[in-house]
C-alpha cells in the first residue's frame, strides 16, 4: 500500500513539476511588443448598486495621465436600487468624459453583465475599449501603460488583478488565489495560449468584440465576460493576445469581507470552468489532482513516520517551488507578506475547491450582493 502511495505521489509531483516549468518558460517566452501610438479609448464601468464604491472608482480614472481627448468614460447603472443613478448623474453633470447609460430591465436569459457591457460598446466610440469594476480604483498610469501594448496585430490586453487583503481572517489565503491566478495567467500566455483574465484589468479593440460579434453563443452564462470571451475570441480570431505584467498597469480589488460574499464569488468563478475548452479543463484538473495528491502523499509519509529520502525532498521540492513562484509575483504586486500565509494556502486551496468545486459546478448561481 505504501509502495502504491510513493508511486502516486511521485507521479503527481512529476505532473506538478511539468507544470511549474511550462509556465516558467511561458513567462521567458513572453515578449512584450509596444507602440507610442494613443489610440481614442473608451472605458466602460458596469454598476449595480455600487454607491459605495463608484465615487472613488470614477475618481481615479478622471486622474489618468492619458490625454482626457482621446479617452470617454461610460458609466452603465444597471438596474441599481440604491444611490448609484444619483451619483452618477452628479459626475456626469460635472465631468464632460462621462457619458450614463441607464439600464431599467434584462431580458431574461442573458448575463446581465454582458447585457450592460454590450449596450455600451454600442455607444463606445472609441478604437480600445478598455474594462474595469466599479468597486476597484485604477492606478494613475492605467490607461497609458495599457494601450502601450495595443500594436497593429494586438487585439487584446490582459492585466495583472490582485486582491488586497480586508479585515475578515480568510482574505489573505484569497489573495493568494489572485496572486497564483496571475501566475498561470502570465505563463500561458507566453506560450500564446489564451487561458484566464479578470474583466476589472482587461481591454480590446471595439472592432475585435464587433469580429466575433461579441458575447454571441456566451450570453447566456452568467459569468465570463472575461475569461470566456478571452477564449472565444483567441479561437476565432488571429489577433495577438498580450498581457501586461507590470505594476502601474495592474487593477486590485477588495479580497471578500465575509462567508456569503466569498462563497457566492467563488461558486460563480468556478461555474466558468464549465464552459472551457477541454485542453484548459484538463490543464486544470491535473493542477489540482496533481496538487492534491501530493499533499496526501505527504501527509501519509509523516503520520507513517516513512523515511524515504529521496521521495520526501520531490515533494518538498514542489512546495518550495511553488512558494518561490508566489514570492516574485507578491514582490511585484508589492503583497510580499502574503508569502507567511502559503503553508496553511494549500491546505485552504484544496478544501475551498473539494467543497465549493461542485457547488459551483452543480448548483445554482448568482450575482450575488456584498
Amino acid at each position: 500500500m505504501i509502495e502504491l502511495i510513493t508511486t502516486i505521489g511521485m507521479l503527481s509531483v512529476a505532473i506538478y513539476l511539468l507544470i511549474l516549468l511550462y509556465v516558467i518558460i511561458g513567462i521567458i517566452r513572453t515578449k512584450e511588443d509596444l507602440t507610442d501610438e494613443q489610440s481614442f479609448v473608451t472605458v466602460i464601468v458596469a454598476a449595480h448598486n455600487e454607491s459605495h464604491n463608484i465615487a472613488a472608482c470614477l475618481d481615479s480614472i478622471l486622474k489618468q495621465d492619458y490625454p482626457h481627448e482621446k479617452m470617454e468614460i461610460i458609466v452603465v447603472n444597471d438596474r441599481s436600487e440604491d444611490n448609484t443613478g444619483l451619483i452618477l448623474n452628479e459626475y456626469e453633470k460635472n465631468n464632460t468624459l462621462i457619458r450614463v447609460l441607464t439600464i431599467s430591465e434584462y431580458e431574461p436569459g442573458l448575463s446581465p453583465k454582458k447585457n450592460a457591457l454590450t449596450q455600451a460598446i454600442k455607444l463606445a466610440t472609441g478604437e480600445i475599449i478598455a474594462t474595469t469594476d466599479a468597486d476597484c480604483e485604477v492606478p494613475v498610469h492605467w490607461l497609458r501603460k495599457g494601450v502601450s501594448y495595443f500594436t497593429s496585430e494586438t487585439g487584446m490586453v490582459v492585466g495583472l488583478a490582485p486582491l488586497k487583503p480586508t479585515s475578515w481572517w480568510l482574505s489573505p489565503y484569497i489573495c493568494l488565489d489572485a496572486l497564483t491566478a496571475d501566475i498561470l495567467s502570465y505563463g500561458s500566455f507566453g506560450w500564446g495560449h489564451a487561458v484566464a483574465c479578470t474583466g476589472r484589468n482587461f481591454a480590446y479593440r471595439k472592432s475585435v468584440f464587433m469580429e466575433v460579434n461579441g458575447f454571441s453563443g456566451i450570453d447566456h452564462i452568467i459569468t465570463g465576460d472575461d475569461d470566456l470571451f478571452l477564449q472565444k475570441v483567441a479561437k476565432k480570431t488571429n489577433w495577438k493576445i498580450q498581457f501586461s505584467s507590470e505594476l502601474e498597469s495592474s487593477v486590485s480589488s477588495d479580497a471578500p469581507y465575509g462567508w456569503t460574499h466569498f462563497i457566492t464569488q467563488r461558486k460563480r468563478h468556478i461555474s466558468g470552468a464549465k464552459y472551457f475548452s477541454f485542453p484548459v479543463q484538463l490543464s486544470y484538473t491535473l493542477y489540482f489532482f496533481s496538487k492534491l495528491f501530493i499533499m496526501l502523499t505527504f501527509i501519509v509519509f509523516l503520520t507513517n513516520n516513512i523515511e524515504t529520502f529521496i521521495p520526501i525532498m520531490l515533494l518538498l521540492f514542489s512546495y518550495f517551488s511553488t512558494a518561490m513562484f508566489i514570492y516574485v509575483m507578491a514582490r511585484k504586486t508589492n503583497q510580499i507578506r502574503l508569502i507567511i500565509y502559503y503553508p496553511l494556502w494549500e491546505i485552504y486551496y484544496l478544501i475551498c475547491h473539494i467543497f465549493l468545486g461542485p457547488l459551483g459546478l452543480l448548483g445554482k448561481i448568482s450575482w450575488g450582493k456584498r
